[in-house]
């Protein structure tokens, strides 16, 4: 019979032969990935990963993706927050809630920053996008591919915005990004930052005049349905990023890893080159759909950044900014 110590000793090695074996990497011969989206199943960011899933399930390495779209795992801060805790593998989730985690990453959300595609190819494949890959690894959470999201514009149910004077006493839902917010005031707005799921709901009830979105959002969720108006404002271009937890990563065997990053740079360029094409159709959709579309005065809001960029050098200093800025 086995005397008190004596259990406890074999019940301390099993536990300590169960811990290994959960920490030792699990490669399944038929893994399934699950990748969490808060856009519904026909936008184009969730049509561009089952294009992905498609890929990876064609290379038969016994790895498939999975796409929950539509918020079922809830919002994009609960993703980031469960791909470093390991409770959810994947996201395609923006730069903005990131910041929250990685404060480097409102560099993102600076207004003004990119130029053309070009410019974003360029940036977020070259040194820029590895230093924040980097950044973000520390967290637990590794970068698999970059998004266009496209420019973000405003619209609203009240009139045409042209000017900053345009601006004053609208209500405009941003994302809950206090550097998002000090863009907002700073073109004139009120800025309201805003879960996305609830701005429909507040448009619709008046609480809110408007919101700032790239026009394929505008019109994938409806909101000419209770906007009138669109802007041509062009102030923010986000991107996004499609990432696994390095939980979810480390458990995945090396040929498993390699077809995840070579499909993910083609995923990166089919989502950039479906971004342009989804923009354009989109708003001569919301035209069709009855919303005012216009152009508006980009120089007269880029003079009322100054402040904005001060604030975000003064947090972060002007490297990062400036690496960007140079990229040709």
């Amino acid at each position: 019979m086995l005397n008190r110590r004596s259990l406890l000793a074999s019940s301390g090695a099993a536990v300590s032969l169960l811990l290994g074996a959960l920490a030792q990497p699990a490669i399944a011969d038929d893994a399934t990935l699950r990748v969490a989206s808060v856009t519904g199943p026909s936008h184009h960011h969730n049509v561009a990963l089952r294009w992905f899933a498609e890929r990876v399930k064609d290379r038969g390495v016994g790895l498939n993706i999975e796409v929950l779209d539509g918020a079922q795992l809830g919002g994009e801060r609960d993703y980031i927050e469960g791909m470093m805790l390991g409770s959810i593998q994947m996201a395609q989730v923006s730069t903005a809630p990131v910041s929250a985690f990685v404060p480097e990453f409102d560099l993102f959300s600076l207004p003004y920053l990119i130029r053309d595609t070009d410019h974003f190819k360029k940036v977020v494949s070259g040194p820029v996008g590895r230093k924040f890959g980097e950044l973000i690894e520390e967290r637990g959470i590794k970068i698999l591919a970059w998004f266009d999201n496209g420019y973000r514009n405003v619209f609203n149910k009240v009139r045409p915005v042209v000017t900053p004077e345009d601006m004053k006493g609208l209500k405009i839902r941003v994302m809950e990004s206090p550097l998002m917010v000090k863009t907002l005031n700073a073109m004139g707005a009120s800025a309201t930052p805003m879960s996305y799921s609830e701005l429909y709901t507040s448009l619709e009830q008046g609480v809110l005049d408007g919101g700032e979105n790239a026009a394929g959002n505008v019109l994938n969720d409806k909101f000419y349905e209770v906007s009138g108006y669109f802007s041509m404002t062009q102030h923010f271009r986000p991107p996004g990023i499609v990432a696994i937890g390095k939980n979810a990563w480390d458990r995945l065997s090396a040929e498993q890893q390699k077809v995840l990053t070579e499909e993910a740079a083609a995923l990166q360029d089919y989502e950039i080159q479906l971004t342009q094409e989804v923009g354009q159709d989109a708003v001569e959709k919301l035209i069709a759909k009855g919303m005012k579309v216009n152009d508006a005065n980009v120089s007269a809001f880029r003079d009322r950044m100054g402040p904005v960029y001060k604030d975000f050098t003064d947090k972060h200093g002007d490297d990062l900014l400036a690496q960007v800025q140079n990229t040709k």
